[in-house]
């Protein structure tokens, strides 16, 4: 009787570390630190704000990837089919968020100079607009 209890606890706390709880827990303590983080290198431009964002996307879909591939190590032992299946998705999911954070990074948000358009004295035509283009 002790011996089936015993295993019993055993298979409970291997099913708690692949479970959808421990990655919310684990995915809520990384969000915790990451807020706590960013008001300490508070942001000056919006150049600065684009490079910590994507810097922190890169990192959360990094560690998302890597449980994923721990989750799929420990589903692969266990001959766990379904286990393996979400693992080897949040790995996908891991990989579009790095991806998505590759494309903040590349994302130009400059404003042009930042002054008003204004109408010229003197107009000119579209070749004066196309030799400035060449």
């Amino acid at each position: 009787m002790y011996l089936l209890s015993k295993r019993k606890n055993k298979e409970a706390k291997k099913s708690f570390l692949t479970s959808k709880a421990c990655n919310l827990i684990v995915m809520t303590i990384i969000f915790a630190f990451v807020i706590m983080i960013v008001p300490t290198f508070a942001a000056t431009t919006l150049e600065s704000a684009k490079g910590l964002l994507s810097k922190a996307a890169g990192a959360g879909g990094t560690l998302w990837a890597v449980w994923g591939l721990v989750q799929l190590g420990i589903a692969i032992k266990d001959h766990n089919g379904p286990g393996m299946q979400g693992a080897i998705w949040q790995i996908v999911g891991g990989a579009v968020i790095i991806a998505a954070s590759a494309l903040i990074n590349n994302t130009d948000l400059s404003m042009g100079s930042g002054a008003a358009p204004t109408a010229s004295a003197t107009p000119y035509t579209i070749t004066e607009d196309i030799s400035r283009v060449l």
